[in-house]
């Protein structure tokens, strides 16, 4: 049996990358050529053996969606450019050109990024 090689460069290799790995992967690095090295939210590290084609890569990183209007009321993350970073409910979405979102938090500042959070985000705010 042929082991898969996940190619970096392919969206769905990527998708169904990250849809086998746990949750709480939220990167992976390149050692050598074999061996790579995936990093936790919470630290922990797991050195596995995951054919990958790297290209000019050395790391990659868990995609994490941005808001949609299906998450309005609902609690996310939001941040700038700037490295700003708040949490609250999302109150609307503002569109203003092509693809230029604003994201409205529930105590009205408008910001330029904002994703739901997951229920393990949420339990580990509280």
């Amino acid at each position: 049996m042929t082991q898969r090689i996940f190619d970096v460069e392919n969206e769905k290799d990527m998708a169904d990358l990250w849809d086998i790995l746990p949750d709480n992967a939220v990167c992976i690095n390149f050692i050598d050529k074999n061996i790579i090295h995936i990093g936790f939210k919470d630290d922990e590290t797991l050195t596995t053996l995951i054919k990958i084609n790297w290209h000019d890569k050395t790391e990659i990183t868990r995609p994490m969606p941005e808001a949609k209007e299906a998450d309005v009321g609902k609690l996310c993350k939001f941040w700038n450019n700037d490295g700003t970073i708040s949490y609250g409910v999302l109150s609307d979405l503002i569109t203003s050109g092509i693809k230029s979102i604003k994201y409205g938090c529930c105590y009205g500042k408008r910001w330029t990024h904002a994703r739901r959070l997951t229920k393990q985000e949420i339990e580990e705010l509280c």
